[in-house]
């Protein structure tokens, strides 16, 4: 694969990194996951001015037709400079979902709103016992004589508190298929219950008793768009693992510069040998999460059973990777790398909560053995 970036591309991620590095630094981070609302939203308005949001999108609809190698550059950005915003939930699950599934009155109402910075969504799909296998799905949709009701219970939704609408993933009674429903934020017989995560964003905890929903809403309408939703599902993915290798990034350039700084018998400490090693792991493991993520970023628009195996390769891989480059960050500042004063601190959490989300390493491990052909698959 051809992993070198056009002169548009990196154009694109080197402005995203500048732009969140001058308007949502560490500083700013902090004092947001500190406030009541958990987030910094002038930071999503300058997004949208600059077009950030609609890099996904085709042009046809509003937006740049970046695919999902613009969306890799974005989040890995966003990694670096830890950023906090609902751009997986908003722009790759939504405006993806209904720009692959949605009716036209549905793109036309959410779509530039959207694109706009004006409307965010969440993107409620994963499950306390769903091992980040959407089949595993319990939330279930019975049909009605003018629309559905759903019944079921979703957790670490990312964004709810903030977003005027959710995209709600159920399983269709009647046939066992999936579908997507558009559920205002203050819809009756929907109770959330906000949590405050490891690393300092937000999610929910979200029960749904016989929430009614209208025709309408269904994206899709009466089409099986099982496939649809698990592709938006593999692009959060990718995204997450930018985000991570993001964070990766990060961690090694915070220790290289703290090895330099910090002496210890007379010299800086990056002169000792065994810690060279260590970093020299740590950029390897660089390396490869960053190739592995864009290897997937280009497989989203393969074949089905190709873009599974390459989404559960980066989430895997990366999440191990990534765990290790935060140990080893947090080891060699020693007790100071644990403050939430430091940088380090904050990676090393986001990545505990990275494994977390759309199934763990483990589960995707499982995931890419039942994608293999023969005796491989069985074992």
């Amino acid at each position: 694969m051809d992993f070198k970036l056009s002169e548009d591309q990196s154009l694109l991620h080197d402005m995203v990194d500048r732009v969140a590095l001058e308007k949502h630094d560490f500083r700013v981070r902090r004092k947001a996951i500190q406030s009541a609302i958990g987030w910094h939203p002038p930071f999503w308005h300058q997004l949208a001015e600059l077009g950030v949001l609609g890099a996904p999108v085709p042009e046809s609809l509003g937006g740049s037709a970046g695919g999902g190698v613009a969306v890799m550059l974005i989040m890995r950005a966003f990694g670096r400079r830890l950023v906090i915003s609902p751009y997986i939930p908003t722009v790759v699950c939504a405006a993806g979902l209904l720009t692959r599934a949605g009716s036209d009155a549905q793109r036309s109402e959410h779509l530039p709103k959207i694109l706009a910075g004006e409307r965010i969504f969440a993107f409620a799909c994963s499950e306390a016992s769903d091992l980040g296998d959407a089949a595993r799905m319990r939330t279930t949709a019975v049909r009605e004589s003018s629309g559905y009701r759903l019944s079921g219970g979703k957790t670490l939704v990312v964004g709810a508190a903030w977003c005027d609408h959710l995209i709600v993933v159920a399983k269709l009674a009647a046939t066992q298929e999936l579908a997507a429903f558009i559920v205002p934020q203050s819809a009756p017989n929907m109770t959330a219950r906000d949590r405050r995560l490891v690393d300092g964003s937000r999610a929910s905890e979200i029960a749904f008793e016989g929430l009614y929903v209208p025709e309408a809403d269904r994206i899709g309408a009466q089409r099986n768009i099982t496939e649809e939703i698990e592709r938006s599902i593999d692009e959060a993915i990718v995204a997450l693992c930018a985000d991570a290798s993001g964070s990766i990034d990060a961690l090694l350039t915070s220790t290289i510069a703290y090895t330099k700084n910090r002496h210890q018998f007379g010299q800086p400490i990056g002169k000792f040998q065994v810690l060279q090693h260590r970093m020299v792991d740590m950029l390897i493991a660089r390396e490869q999460s960053t190739s592995i993520t864009h290897r997937a970023a280009l497989s989203l628009d393969s074949e089905p059973i190709t873009r599974r195996r390459a989404v559960s390769a980066a989430k895997a891989h990366v999440g191990r990777l990534a765990r290790f480059v935060a140990q080893a960050a947090v080891q060699i500042h020693g007790g100071i790398g644990t403050t939430d004063e430091l940088d380090v601190s904050h990676h090393f959490r986001k990545i505990e909560l990275f494994e977390l989300l759309f199934g763990t390493s483990d589960d995707h491990v499982r995931r890419y053995a039942s994608l293999l052909e023969g005796p491989t698959a069985e074992a």
